[in-house]
């Protein structure tokens, strides 16, 4: 039996691979990012089954907006509102 994913860990693994995406795009406008944030999050060992999620945040990071799955009195200053575009759902512990 697997283990059940901590929310905190899941929350960090996709910052860190939404982070790389936002990266790699930044030096490479050409990328397909939404590959990239598949690719990225399945080096994480997470399975991304909602395609409106990973259009959401590949649009997110094309427009330059920034994205944090930070909590609150987590990785965020206290005045930070982390901005989670919809549900990670699917295999990823759904954070």
């Amino acid at each position: 039996m697997s283990e059940v994913p901590d929310e905190a860990e899941v929350r960090a693994a996709t910052q860190r691979a939404v982070d790389a995406t936002a990266t790699a795009y930044t030096a490479d406008a050409d990328i397909d990012v939404e590959d990239t944030l598949r690719r990225e999050m399945a080096q994480a060992g997470m399975a991304l089954d909602d395609d409106a999620w990973v259009r959401e945040v590949a649009q997110a990071v094309r427009s330059g907006h920034p994205i944090s799955f930070a909590e609150v009195g987590g990785d965020a200053p206290a005045d930070v509102e982390p901005t989670t575009p919809g549900s990670l759902g699917g295999d990823n512990g759904g954070a």
